[in-house]
């Protein structure tokens, strides 16, 4: 049976005066919601603005069928993470030295400093910046080329996204991308290599853009190629044509990404900001999409 939530609530304004309500009932997709959730769900909802203080009162769960689509739903929106979780000790690609994560200042060292009590922590690291899911920008194979402090923010954000499936394969060509809607579009390619991520499977032999693939999309003028996969050029050798070509045209790119699979084929927006670094070409970011509303 299909679970709704009925409660009180009492909301305050912040240019004053508030409104009441007893007994709403809303459908739910799961067992339960959280009452932050539901407060920010019904001034949504609502379409209430200047909202201060939000009072969930007497919550309690009815099974009952539902009377339109449940709240996960209704909202329509997702945010899907697509990036690795960079740990100590982390190998992110052979031959590069792996970050070490420690405390600059730990919590038993700061109780010397601050009234009892309080507690704080500094943490410390140090890394190459190609380490975990990162992104590269023309000053990592272009001298001249934008750094990360000179990329616009518009390159990096609420970018069109589009999904291309090419699972099984290594050799990624031109075809995947022909009949596809990818102009001005983050184009982001689902190896399914990221099941590899962390072994030493991860290393070898993984898919990547040809040097035909990375000259169609230049030519289309898409705006990033992201891939899940240890590197968009095949690293048998020493050239490196789709970084070349992608980079050279200002076309940013995304590796060592995951949850691709989670994606829609298109209809979603991609998210992928670094730090604004001077002098760097690359460095980790916390790369998503937003699905829906």
């Amino acid at each position: 049976m299909s679970k709704r939530v009925i409660f009180d609530f009492d909301i305050s304004f912040t240019n004053g005066g508030g409104i009441q309500g007893q007994e709403f009932r809303l459908d739910i997709g799961g067992e339960s919601i959280s009452d932050q959730d539901l407060a920010d769900y019904i001034v949504w909802d609502m379409r209430l603005l200047m909202v201060g203080k939000v009072k969930i009162i007497n919550k309690r769960y009815l099974a009952e069928e539902h009377k339109r689509s449940p709240i996960s739903l209704a909202q329509g929106e997702e945010l899907i993470d697509l990036s690795h979780t960079v740990f100590d000790g982390l190998v992110t690609y052979k031959g590069l030295p792996a970050p070490v994560i420690c405390d600059y200042l730990s919590r038993e060292q700061s109780k010397e400093i601050y009234d009892k009590g309080a507690t704080v922590q500094i943490g410390r690291i140090d890394m190459v910046a190609n380490t975990g899911t990162y992104i590269d920008c023309p000053f990592h194979f272009f001298e001249e080329g934008m750094d990360l402090s000179e990329v616009p923010l518009t390159a990096f954000t609420g970018l069109d996204g589009i999904t291309i499936e090419a699972r099984g394969v290594m050799e990624i060509g031109i075809d995947f991308f022909k009949n596809k809607e990818i102009r001005n579009k983050a184009v982001l390619v689902h190896s399914g290599w990221a099941t590899n991520w962390n072994t030493e499977a991860y290393f070898t032999d993984h898919p990547y853009l040809t040097k035909e693939a990375a000259e169609y999309l230049r030519e289309c003028s898409v705006k990033l190629v992201g891939i899940d996969s240890h590197n968009i050029d095949d690293t048998r050798g020493k050239s490196r044509p789709a970084h070349s070509t992608l980079l050279g045209a200002d076309i940013l790119i995304v590796e060592h990404m995951c949850n691709l699979d989670m994606l829609p084929a298109f209809g979603y927006t991609f998210y992928a900001v670094p730090p604004k670094i001077k002098g760097m070409g690359t460095f980790p970011v916390r790369a998503y999409a937003k699905v829906g509303r």
